[in-house]
């Protein structure tokens, strides 16, 4: 039987179809006509939250949409009117100068280096790209305070409208909690949890919160999200693209022009001078962590991504940020000096200067003070995963130390301590003021995509064991009833679990046909194997350790037969990959991305033949609801089915943000 959230998810999805004529490939996301309006239609605001208005209108040079006007339409005009009112020039509404026309051009068919153009596939493969050039006026830093609706009308080409429908979410300004942790456990999906918890014997922690939701996880403009886009619309109410942190992608080439709008991070700090931490155990530029402060078209900017942890936004008028009390996670190349770092500079200096005690590694985290800002950076790029961390050691030997000198970064925090450490130090610093705290496990995302389902079940296990222990550091603070805990994802994988396998009488068989009936369904699947270990002799199994519910066996006889529903080209033998992370796919060509097996990967499985484009290396992100579990003040808010967006504006409600002046 299919779910009636998935059911509600095909639904929301379903209906992007009519943005545009052509499904996959538009000219640009959210703009279906030639005069485009940004934030698009059906955009809704917290009262006083800033955000910026880009307008396009657009001529098409060639193509199915020219027109023969090659030149586009300068005197267009804009309007803005809440409901029951008359219309307003939008400078005249908003009290401020009218902005300078820009003009540029863009196509349709994007070359490697471009980040912002569409295509189509039959443009794409005659190599024939469509020109467009393009008038743009955009008022910057503008605000809405009054609740209700709004018509947005952008006037062009002799009186051809686009009208963009907004809504402005009632007032709420009584504060009810006075903190917030925002645990991310991206990949996470409905499915995941109860099948890689344990639940036929045990919960998790997160399964003990008095509130479930769903949240429906799709971008703006196509089905599948991405991590830049799902953490943009978690942290700040607006859909927008993928890859777009923070703002809604035009066309232009400038990838940090584009049209902003204020994170819950930014608002939070603004109005209360509250804490503001981001842990993360993906390097610290990566997207989940990136969408608290960047604002840019490109999630690969992450020079610029790291900056606005230190100096937020610079190249335009925006909300005054004074840095994050709390930044922990990976990705020293983006810190240290050189070819990797924003402008070639020393972050860690950097952000000396402005009063922040530098760590890398745990030994220096658990005894820096409590009472100063603190940036942690503990390896090059993503922290090494929990399975790697506690049993398989030799694969910490990487040469990522963090101060740039390639030794091994061995003395590494988990997502557990650095957290625990996030909330002594936010509670220090602003115990009055409250605090915010976003935690991001990011690897159980990132061994989704390698197929490492191994890795990715330490790094769920360890999220719950985080969420557990902070639920008992805000207990021994006197916090816990006075902090919102929220346990989400950012988007899904498909992932499910339809049988066992038995690795040692699928080593023996011979072809790929023999081995597939080492699989177990329906009766022959067996009983589940996370269960508390009986007997400890026994090695046969995956069984659960004492305390934080880890397992005891990583390598046991019979495993779960699991997977993905997008799968490239790869091979299975269902057991744990000691060496390190998963390698599924190889390119064997010089000139273009056409992944085939790995031949050195799970070599005694069978092949099992892809169901993605050639191009794709790993598995990839699914439309399944994601789940949303909650606990403390707010917590009913929660509850149901609903919109990303919405974790945005119930959290903003359960801190009081709205303003209407």
């Amino acid at each position: 039987m299919i779910s009636s959230s998935l059911l509600l998810s095909c639904a929301a999805a379903l209906s992007l179809a009519s943005i545009g004529a052509a499904q996959s490939f538009r000219r640009l996301g959210a703009c279906p006509t030639l005069g485009c309006v940004f934030p698009p239609d059906q955009t809704d605001f917290l009262a006083g939250q800033y955000f910026d208005i880009r307008l396009e209108v657009h001529a098409p040079v060639n193509g199915t949409e020219a027109t023969g006007r090659t030149t586009p339409d300068t005197n267009f005009t804009f309007t803005i009117a809440q409901q029951g009112r008359r219309p307003q020039g939008a400078a005249a509404y908003f009290k401020i100068a009218e902005p300078a026309l820009e003009r540029w051009n863009f196509t349709w068919l994007p070359k490697p280096s471009e980040t912002k153009q569409n295509t189509d596939y039959f443009a794409r493969d005659a190599d024939t790209p469509s020109l467009v050039n393009v008038a743009s006026k955009i008022y910057r830093r503008v605000a809405l305070y009054q609740p209700g609706e709004y018509t947005a009308t952008l006037t062009y080409n002799n009186g051809q409208k686009t009208t963009a429908s907004w809504l402005v979410r009632d007032l709420v300004t009584a504060r009810k909690t006075k903190n917030i942790v925002l645990f991310i456990g991206v990949g996470i999906s409905i499915d995941s949890v109860p099948l890689l918890n344990g639940r036929y014997k045990s919960r998790l922690q997160m399964d003990q919160f008095p509130v479930l939701g769903h949240q429906m996880t799709h971008s703006i403009d196509s089905f599948i999200t991405d991590s830049a886009n799902s953490a943009t619309a978690l942290y700040s109410g607006h859909k927008s693209t993928v890859n777009a942190l923070g703002v809604y992608r035009d066309s232009s080439p400038d990838p940090f022009d584009d049209p902003r709008f204020e994170s819950i991070a930014e608002i939070f700090q603004r109005l209360t001078n509250g804490g503001v931490g981001i842990v993360s155990t993906a390097f610290i530029a990566d997207a989940t962590p990136g969408a608290f402060t960047a604002h840019t078209a490109d999630r690969g900017e992450y020079g610029h991504v790291v900056d606005t942890y230190l100096n937020g936004l610079t190249n335009f008028t925006w909300t005054n940020w004074t840095g994050p009390d709390v930044l922990f996670g990976g990705g020293a190349e983006q810190f240290l000096p050189g070819r990797r770092s924003y402008r070639g500079q020393d972050y860690y200096k950097l952000f000396a200067d402005e009063g922040y005690n530098v760590v890398l590694n745990n030994t220096a985290l658990s005894s820096t003070p409590n009472n100063e800002k603190t940036l942690g950076i503990f390896s090059t790029s993503n922290l090494p995963v929990w399975l790697d961390r506690n049993v398989y050691q030799q694969n910490l030997l990487r040469s990522n130390s963090p101060d740039g000198k390639r030794a091994n970064a061995t003395d590494v925090p988990g997502l557990k301590q650095m957290t625990l450490k996030a909330i002594d130090i936010l509670n220090a610093r602003h115990r009055k003021e409250g605090w915010i705290l976003m935690a991001e496990a990011a690897s159980i995302d990132k061994q989704m995509h390698a197929l490492d389902y191994d890795r990715a079940l330490g790094d769920l296990l360890e999220l719950d064991d985080t969420v557990k222990n902070t639920i008992a550091k805000l207990q021994e603070l006197g916090s816990d009833k006075e902090t919102l805990v929220l346990v989400t994802s950012d988007h899904g994988h498909g992932f499910d679990v339809a049988g066992s396998v038995d690795t040692k009488y699928l080593e023996s068989q011979e072809t790929d046909r023999t081995k597939r009936k080492a699989i177990g369904i329906y009766e022959e699947s067996g009983v589940s194997q996370y269960v508390i270990p009986g007997d400890p002799e026994d090695t046969s199994s995956l069984q659960f350790s004492e305390g934080a519910a880890f397992p005891a066996n990583w390598d046991p006889r019979y495993t779960l037969y699991s997977g993905v529903s997008a799968n490239p080209d790869r091979r299975e033998n269902y057991q744990v990959h000691k060496s390190g992370p998963r390698v599924p796919t190889v390119n064997t060509t010089a000139d273009e991305d056409d992944y085939v097996v790995n031949p050195k990967d799970a070599v005694t499985g069978f092949v099992v033949n892809g169901t993605l484009p050639p191009d794709a290396s790993t598995g990839v992100h699914s439309l399944t609801d994601v789940p949303v579990f909650a606990q403390g003040p707010c917590q009913e808010l929660f509850a149901g089915v609903y919109d990303n967006i919405d974790i945005f504006f119930n959290m903003a409600a359960c801190l009081g943000l709205a303003r209407n002046k």
